[in-house]
């Protein structure tokens, strides 16, 4: 037995002797007393009654990591279904899996089977010290039990042993079997491809390539810089590193990159055959403009400026496209031609990098090109909040959801698609006017009343839309259009709508749909889609058709991490005014001066404007002066870099006067050279990086003899794709001049490090990784050697067998909380003690007590006599008065409760009597 709380029993010493002084009573109460108190006490203490029998947990570290065998699900799973078979009353079998990230696929279950693994991985890296983590967190601190890893041993996260010994603390082994693909006779493999970490335009350079054999042999080696091919030919590689001098010269600055790829017969690992390097070119800081008018005013007004000055199309933003560049200028571009992969990178680029940002005005840019909700709304110096006076006449709007089983795969952060959309359209009604009314439908073989034709005064059912479902068949658009039609038309509303998201790949049945929706354009009914997925997919002509037809727009979606501000863009474009198309006359703020020597007399009138509002701290150097008083022209510093909103469409249908406007290009100039200010440069510190296999070491140089900075410098990695978060690290002094940071890296592809120093930041050489770790050239005997040293840690074995494997692992400790009895029992007392004292105790018996004073006996009237009668007490009375006197009572017993309490009724009487 043991005890939560044995303090408690030291209660027993002061409320012993309260009852010994204050409830004493003689016979069979007292000792139900001291009873009572024993077990009040017993039970405050915590009792826990332990019996080694409650069985053992068992978890199943699966890896699946690109280095596994392709079958590694199926042998994992009939091993897993083995050891559940062994479990005997008590025991428990859960399974996690893991690559970069591991995750839980069945928690600890005393019944039941394994049904598979359904959690999604990325298999380019394998964390095996955070999936022993998640094991000991499954495994409860009152059980026991064992950890079995099913893996090749390959591990690329920190090193596993320290999760080892955390579990043998707490008395966890950790068992293994090896698991992998069978040792090929022959790997060639690229190392690295190692080159400057900066060069100048039009300089000659020499760089190096390492390639691994495992055996000599001829292969062909192939040199290409940005898919230009530099060199192919034939090289005999020796067993063990070969290095290749190779050598180049680049013309124009900009980020560069090479690949080398290898091939040979017989090659055993064909996915470690290539590698990366990214080579910066160093130039004057270049100004990326995004347009559709390359040839337009803004383009023409920054090419005679002397910037340098690159015009592109909009198209999909990395952070590679944005190395060397000094600032980015938006041209009226919708959100959607970035993908949310760029709109997190050009985030990156302005905050965690220093780049500036200058977005102009325009029907595609601000809150109708889709920027509200994305990850570059907060960079602007402008709010694109809706407000009361940007509503639009009453809306009736009926939305149409994909609830196909498509719809329940997990994104990367654990959400399904159906999850994502159902928040979009949730914020997306949360936009609506009170008086508008709108209706919700899930959709797949046919169609699901979520909630009718509402008005949203009424209050909508949100909740059950964040609910929302999947798990039918394909959605039938010809049964969505036709479920939209019913509803829309019972609406009176001025602008009616129809809104149907739907998978561009599984979209099925359209049946009548083109009659069903030239009669809602006869009904003046738009109908606009959202498709999940890209343009290319077999049913997106259809998604395109429907949306032609029916009046209204089409996006699509590749990443369904941007449905929620794709669903808010399509609402606001019908429901809210976010663009004023009258003209409206400027006037010049205070912070006009920022941009340069431009004057605030004779400013133009824009012919619209996207209306905004001024952020807190933001500077504004031009507003409008009708009643809304908007800005035109704000800017603010956002986290390392500067960015800059211009409202006023440049070169377009509202441009107004300001296309006649003398000083337009001055002013445009300005804003693009104050945003190139933002990145200045920090003394003479140089940093650079280097790569060590898949580890990334940045190393800060700082001037000899310069005061030391007065915070400690971080890294922060920005991962070139815009697909994942930022990671940042502190540096460490690695010499009196000189820090360090280094951080494993877990997949391929290019990463930028930025060094932060206070409140600037230094850019450092980009590195790259040209496969996954995983495939890094090695044998399986070093998987085998982690595998036993992480099992020697806590006195694990190798699993040949699953058989006795429960029988061999420790008993938990089963727990029974005595404290609910012992409390029952104390009631049962407390009810005994009075019913013992109540009926069966014998009664005290007390004689009346006669007052204590003098009383007169008169004289008897047969006998007079001359003298006065006489006064006596009652201890005189005569003989003959004997018999009829009452007999005493009986005296207390002295130093008694009752002698106590009559002698303090004597002292009340007397007083009375005084």
């Amino acid at each position: 037995m043991t005890f939560s709380l044995p303090q408690a029993w030291v209660l027993l010493l002061p409320l012993g002797l309260f009852l010994w002084k204050y409830g004493r009573r003689p016979g069979p109460p007292m000792w139900l007393r001291a009873a009572l108190l024993v077990l009040v006490v017993g039970a405050l203490s915590g009792p826990e009654l332990r019996w080694a029998d409650a069985g053992s947990d068992v978890v199943v570290v699966v890896d699946r990591s690109a280095s596994m065998p392709r079958d590694v699900d199926r042998t994992a799973q009939e091993l897993i279904t083995l050891l559940e078979s062994q479990r005997r009353p008590g025991d428990r079998v859960g399974v996690i899996t893991f690559g970069r990230e591991a995750r839980v696929e069945q928690p600890l279950a005393t019944l039941g089977g394994f049904g598979g693994f359904t959690r999604p991985v990325d298999a380019e890296a394998s964390d095996l010290s955070a999936a022993l983590d998640v094991a000991s967190a499954l495994i409860p601190d009152e059980r026991t039990g064992r950890v079995l890893v099913l893996s090749d041993g390959r591990a690329t996260g920190v090193d596993a042993r320290g999760a080892a010994r955390r579990l043998a603390a707490r008395g966890l082994s950790v068992d293994w079997r090896h698991i992998a693909r069978p040792e090929p006779p022959l790997d060639v493999a690229v190392v690295s491809v190692d080159v400057p970490a900066a060069v100048s335009e039009r300089e000659p350079f020499q760089f190096s390539a390492v390639v691994h054999a495992s055996a000599a042999v001829t292969g062909t080696v192939r040199l290409e810089r940005n898919g230009r091919v530099l060199l192919q030919g034939p090289f005999d590689f020796q067993p063990g590193p070969n290095v290749l001098p190779l050598r180049d010269l680049v013309e124009e600055p900009g980020l560069v990159r090479y690949r080398l790829s290898v091939a040979a017969p017989g090659d055993g690992v064909v996915e470690n055959d290539q590698g990366v390097a990214v080579l910066r070119v160093e130039g004057p800081p270049r100004v990326l403009l995004l347009t559709n008018q390359s040839r337009g005013t803004l383009a023409q007004s920054l090419a005679a400026s002397g910037l340098q000055l690159d015009v592109r199309t909009p198209f999909r933003l990395t952070l590679d496209d944005l190395d060397g560049v000094g600032t980015v200028v938006l041209e009226n571009v919708d959100a959607n031609a970035l993908g949310e992969p760029g709109l997190n990178a050009l985030a990156a680029y302005v905050e965690q990098a220093g780049g500036g940002l200058v977005m102009t005005g325009g029907r595609n840019s601000f809150g109708e090109g889709g920027f509200r909700r994305s990850p570059v709304e907060p960079l602007l110096p402008v709010s694109l909040e809706m407000r009361e006076e940007q509503r639009r006449a009453s809306l009736a709007l009926s939305v149409l959801m994909d609830a196909s089983c498509s719809m329940g795969m997990t994104v990367p952060d654990g959400r399904t698609k159906m999850e994502l959309a159902a928040e979009g359209v949730v914020a997306a009604l949360t936009l609506l006017n009170p008086k508008d009314e709108v209706s919700v439908h899930m959709v797949d073989t046919a169609a699901h009343e979520i909630f009718p034709l509402s008005p949203v005064e009424a209050g909508l059912p949100l909740d059950a839309v964040a609910r929302g479902f999947s798990g039918g068949g394909g959605i039938y658009v010809g049964e969505a259009l036709r479920a939209g039609r019913t509803e829309i038309l019972r609406s009176e509303k001025p602008t009616r709508h129809v809104l149907l998201f739907s998978d561009a790949a599984d979209s099925e049945e359209p049946d009548d749909y083109q009659r069903t929706l030239a009669h809602l354009r006869e009904q003046e009914v738009t109908v606009s889609v959202i498709g999940l997925g890209v343009p290319s997919d077999p049913d997106a002509d259809l998604l395109r058709e429907v949306a032609h037809r029916g009046g209204g727009r089409v996006y699509f979606a590749e990443d369904a991490m941007s449905l929620p501000r794709i669903f808010s863009q399509e609402t606001l474009t019908v429901a809210r005014a976010t663009f004023v198309d009258e003209p409206a006359s400027l006037e010049g703020a205070p912070d006009l001066p920022l941009l340069g020597r431009l004057s605030a007399d004779g400013l133009p009138q824009v012919g619209g404007y996207n209306l905004t509002y001024l952020k807190p701290r933001a500077n504004v150097a031009l507003r409008t002066l009708d009643t809304n008083g908007a800005p035109i022209l704000a800017m603010w510093p956002r986290g390392a870099g500067r960015t800059v909103a211009f409202t006023a469409e440049v070169d377009g249908p509202y441009t107004g006067e300001l296309r006649t406007w003398s000083s337009l290009r001055a002013a445009l100039e300005g804003m693009v050279r104050w945003t190139l200010a933002g990145a200045a440069p920090v003394g003479d510190a140089v940093v650079r990086t280097e790569r060590r296999g898949h580890l990334l070491r940045v190393t800060l140089d700082l001037p000899p003899g310069e005061a030391l900075p007065g915070v400690v410098p971080t890294m922060v990695l920005l991962p070139g794709d815009g697909r994942a978060a930022p990671v940042e690290r502190p540096m460490r002094w690695e010499d009196e001049d000189r820090l360090v940071a280094e951080y494993p890296l877990e997949g391929s592809g290019t990463w930028h490090p930025v060094v932060r120093l206070g409140a600037k930041v230094l850019r450092a050489p980009p590195v790259t990784l040209p496969y996954a770790p995983e495939f890094e050239p090695g044998s399986a005997k070093a998987g085998l050697e982690l595998l036993r040293a992480i099992a020697a840690v806590g006195g694990g074995v190798e699993r040949l067998s699953m058989t006795g494997l429960f029988m061999e692992a420790p008993e938990s400790l089963g727990r029974v909380a005595l404290a609910p009895w012992l409390v029952a029992l104390a009631l049962a007392l407390l009810l005994a003690e009075v019913a013992v004292r109540r009926f069966l105790s014998a009664p005290r018996l007390r004689a009346p007590r006669t007052r204590e004073r003098s009383v007169s006996i008169p004289a008897t009237p047969t006998a007079p006599s001359s003298t006065p009668a006489t006064r006596t007490t009652p201890t005189s009375a005569s003989p003959t008065h004997q018999g009829d006197a009452a007999p005493a009572p009986a005296k207390p017993a002295e130093g008694s409760v009752d002698s106590a309490l009559d002698a303090a009724r004597a002292r009340a009487r007397r007083r009375l009597d005084r």
